[in-house]
């Protein structure tokens, strides 16, 4: 097991957070947007499913004005699985910073 935080500033497309490498499962344990743009603004996060080869969407057009943040998960048993290859992305228009954190599994059955 493997605990790791990925983020960044966020732009105009979609662009990916986080994508579970070759070989492992994740548990997205965490996602927090901070909007420190200097005005209101919209983001918005989806789950690409790899095995589906769809796009989920978690949260769409969500608005935080200047100062304000958004924060799920980090709670005890609280997180989305995420398979090889699945990818959380995000998008804003005016360049709020997201934080995720993951916990990256081996997807083999360890001693079988």
């Amino acid at each position: 097991m493997i605990k790791k935080s990925f983020g960044g500033q966020l732009t105009t497309s979609y662009t990916t957070i986080y994508e579970v490498p070759q070989g492992k499962k994740a548990e997205w344990v965490l996602l927090y947007v901070v909007n420190d743009s200097g005005s209101t603004s919209d983001f918005s996060v989806r789950m690409y499913n790899a095995a589906a080869d769809t796009n989920i969407q978690i949260f769409d057009d969500k608005s935080l004005s200047d100062g304000e943040f958004f924060k799920i998960g980090g709670g005890y048993n609280e997180f989305i699985m995420l398979a090889e290859g699945d990818r959380v992305e995000a998008l804003d228009g005016n360049g709020m910073t997201l934080l995720m954190s993951v916990i990256e599994h081996n997807d083999i059955i360890q001693g079988g």
